[in-house]
């Protein structure tokens, strides 16, 4: 085990009902890396991060943040030992302000890192600035996901986990959500990362992780996944 790693996952096995969805993955993620969870739709990505985030109870396997278990620990513990989910569907609060959506998250910074506070979370967000006092519903898409994004920094998070990043959003606003990620990483933000471009994923990622029917296929760097046609064909469609 690692002693920079901030997530380990092992041997990790999930389940819908009699519906056996991950069997035995294996992940991690180090402080200030990017790592990329790929595959087609359907292959457990998703059942992975709530399996992680304690959302889904596993049925077999281990998660550990910092070294220490957090199997099965409720969505509130995770998030106290420093995890941060960005869902899919962005799940903000569509009766409360820009301002309020990020201001009822914020926790103070820990190990006396420089914090992400709200106006630290407003200068990367312009757009957000413009509209605080402009409702959640108000917003549309691409600045609900950086809503979404900012709120989860506000939580100052070791590790930043976000469930397709750019889905349904216009090509302009994808490609600055993947600027705005490009900016975290420089800052030191650790990320696990599901989408489904795959071109910005690996620009992005120091490590993919390539899921087909709950397994991993291929754990290793962008350019060595680039390189094995067999995986990028047969897994990514590529």
């Amino acid at each position: 085990m690692s002693a920079e790693a901030i997530l380990e996952v092992a041997g990790l096995h999930a389940c819908y009902g009699t519906s056996h969805v991950l069997h035995g993955v294996d992940l991690a993620v180090a402080r200030g890396e990017v790592v990329s969870l790929m595959g087609r739709n359907g292959m457990g990505k998703t059942t992975t991060l709530r399996t992680i985030f304690g959302l889904l109870r596993p049925r077999a396997g281990t998660v550990r943040i910092h070294g220490r278990e957090a199997t099965g620990a409720p969505p509130h513990k995770v998030s106290r030992d420093g995890l941060a989910m960005v869902p899919e569907g962005r799940g903000i609060f569509p009766n409360l302000t820009v301002r309020e959506n990020l201001v009822m998250a914020a926790r103070p910074g820990r190990d006396g890192g420089t914090a992400w506070t709200l106006d630290r979370v407003l200068a990367l967000f312009p757009r957000l600035a413009e509209r605080q006092r402009n409702m959640g519903c108000q917003l549309s898409g691409g600045e609900q996901q950086m809503l979404a994004i900012g709120r989860a920094l506000m939580t100052n998070p070791d590790l930043l986990i976000l469930d397709e990043a750019t889905e349904g959003l216009a090509p302009l606003i994808r490609r600055e959500i993947w600027e705005i990620l490009v900016r975290l990483k420089a800052a030191g933000v650790a990320a696990l990362i599901v989408d489904k471009d795959i071109s910005a994923l690996a620009a992005v990622a120091d490590r993919c992780v390539v899921l087909a029917k709950g397994c991993v296929v291929y754990a290793g760097t962008p350019a060595a996944l680039a390189a094995d046609r067999e995986v990028m064909l047969r897994h990514l469609g590529v």
